[in-house]
Order: structure tokens, then C-alpha cells, then sequence
């Protein structure tokens, strides 16, 4: 099982506002918030997501997480949020028969290039 992960975003702090709207359909609140971290949680099963600054000259390197959702209408909010809150749209709400024969997901862009899923299996 994950506790937490980090994900590397340009900054933080003003990432904030985007990653509270597109994680509230899923349940996640923010919980915490440091200079350059700050980190949301899941109070129902005590998982958490820390958007985290990096040091110095590094360079964002987008990545891939995906989020568990608890039904297909919880998975349609979270794309509508993600796409309202300035999100881009890299994959509609819909079932995905090439991952699995119950796999129904979305797929939001964030404005750094982070791959953020909802989904069920």
C-alpha cells in the first residue's frame, strides 16, 4: 500500500487552488500547506498527494498518477473540475476495454504536464 506521494509541480503554492479543485470529487482535502509543498489528504482511507517545488534549477519531469474513484459519476465530476480549474482534457470519462474489461477512467492534463487519472477497475 502508498501512504503519500510526491508530485513535482513549478510551484506549489500556487498549484494549490487547481489540485483542491480537480481532488475534491475524489475526496481529497488540503490538509497542509509550506513553501514549496503542500499536501492533500483523503480522510476516508488516509492518503495523501504532496505537491511538492523543485530544488533549485531542476526541471519539472510530468509523470502519471492515477486515483481510485468510487463510481463513474464521481470520475465525470473529477474531468469536469479538472477542466474548469485550468486543466487540460487527455481523455474523456469512458470505459478503457484495452486496460481491462471493467476499466472506466478520465485523464486531465495539469499546467505543468502531469498525467492525473481517475479511475475504476
Amino acid at each position: 500500500m502508498i501512504d503519500h506521494i510526491g508530485l513535482f509541480v513549478k510551484d506549489a503554492n500556487e498549484r494549490a487552488e487547481f489540485y483542491g479543485k480537480l481532488l475534491a470529487p475524489l475526496g481529497y482535502v488540503k490538509k497542509a500547506e509550506y513553501p514549496g509543498a503542500v499536501c492533500f489528504a483523503n480522510d476516508e482511507d488516509g492518503d495523501s498527494v504532496w505537491l511538492e517545488s523543485p530544488k533549485g534549477d531542476n526541471p519539472v519531469v510530468p509523470t502519471h498518477v492515477a486515483f481510485r474513484a468510487e463510481n463513474e459519476d464521481t470520475i465525470k465530476a473529477f474531468h469536469a473540475a479538472g477542466l474548469e480549474a485550468g486543466g487540460t482534457d487527455n481523455g474523456q470519462p469512458g470505459p478503457r476495454p484495452n486496460y481491462g474489461p471493467t476499466y472506466y477512467a478520465a485523464f486531465i492534463h495539469d499546467p505543468d504536464g502531469n498525467n492525473i487519472e481517475a479511475m475504476l477497475s
